[in-house]
């Protein structure tokens, strides 16, 4: 039989031929025709490879299965990071740009007032933030102060900030959400940190020389020189008498007298406050200041503080009533501070 079959009556021929089925004449047109058709000769090679053993082909689904499992731990830390990196730019906008509303909490702030203007100096008590976007927001005698705040950037690198708050009409001051200012009383910031001090150094009992002690801190009695105390207990008025080591020109005789009220007004049964000091013959003087001698001056002083501040205070009934909260504390101090400037003038030195 001549080579003239073809490709496809062979490829149907190849089983059998390679099974030995077909006849001599069969065979030899088969490969007559094998050895002019690469194709077909190649076909027959790969139906006469011997079969993969079992172990063989588990290994390839092995290999196959590991490929597999490579593209799919490929394409699942690629969606991880892709994920990681949406996110850090979530987080690094909220961070850097966006901020958040900022909080008194993270502040270290400052409040003076002096006509008719509140003074805010504020700062951040971390490093690593800053403040932008200040807003201030006026209505119905109410302020509100606020800003963003979030991580220092190229974008947002200031720290700190300085604002001035005209009072006129206004009755409350808040600082992103806490209120600083009511009604002539600086009610938060460093200015009120002595007077938190003090209400917490409150006592009953005038025999309680440990807590008088802290009475005498948080006032800062200190700045007056060394003293002892001496304590009148037996009987009432019950006493406390602060023996002072040396007279200071212009503070001791000038201070007493404007600390006194906040002295009677943290010890509960404390009736006189009295200081002793050495004049420049070396002689003591006593000086003593009565519960009902800063009472009866109440009055007076609270409407010459409100003459002079534009306020509406109303005088309680004693300077006891005062020690309900650290914003009524300081209002006393403000009330008695004219008591001190008088007397700083009528010695004729600064104050």
């Amino acid at each position: 039989m001549k080579d003239n079959l073809p490709c496809a009556v062979v490829r149907d021929l190849l089983p059998a031929y390679v099974e030995g089925l077909t006849e001599p004449e069969t065979n030899d047109a088969v490969e007559a025709h094998l050895t002019s058709c690469p194709a077909c000769a190649a076909r027959l090679a790969a139906m006469r490879a011997p079969e993969p053993t079992p172990e063989e082909e588990t290994a390839k689904e092995v290999d196959y299965l590991k490929k597999v499992k490579r593209r799919g731990w490929k394409r699942v830390v690629l969606a991880v990071l892709v994920t990681v990196l949406v996110l850090m730019g979530v987080l690094a906008a909220k961070l850097f740009l966006l901020g958040s509303a900022a909080g008194p909490e993270s502040m270290v702030f400052y409040v003076e007032q002096s006509d008719e203007v509140l003074s805010l100096r504020i700062s951040s008590a971390a490093s690593a933030n800053a403040y932008w976007g200040w807003n201030t927001r006026s209505q119905d005698g109410v302020v509100e102060i606020s800003a963003r705040e979030g991580l220092v950037s190229p974008l947002h690198n200031t720290a700190s900030a300085k604002l001035d708050i005209p009072l006129e009409g206004v009755q409350e001051v808040y600082l992103c959400g806490r209120l600083i200012w009511q009604e002539g009383t600086i009610t938060a910031g460093k200015a009120l940190e002595q007077f938190e001090t003090l209400y917490e150094a409150r006592t009953p009992y005038v025999g309680n020389p440990s807590a008088l002690n802290e009475v005498a801190q948080a006032l800062h009695l200190d700045r007056l020189g060394s003293y002892t105390f001496r304590l009148e207990t037996s009987a009432e008025p019950y006493g406390w008498t602060v023996d002072f080591e040396r007279k200071i020109d212009g503070l001791t005789n000038e201070l007493m007298p404007y600390l006194a009220p906040q002295m009677l007004a943290v010890v509960d049964n404390l009736g006189t406050v009295s200081w002793t000091c050495p004049d420049d013959q070396g002689n003591i003087q006593t000086h003593t200041v009565t519960l009902e001698e800063v009472n009866a001056r109440l009055p007076e002083l609270t409407d010459a503080y409100n003459d002079a501040n534009g306020t509406d205070w109303e005088a309680l009934r004693s300077v006891k009533d005062y020690a309900q909260s650290p914003a009524m504390l300081q209002r006393l101090d403000a009330i008695f501070w004219q008591v001190y400037v008088d007397a700083v003038r009528a010695a004729g030195t600064d104050y």
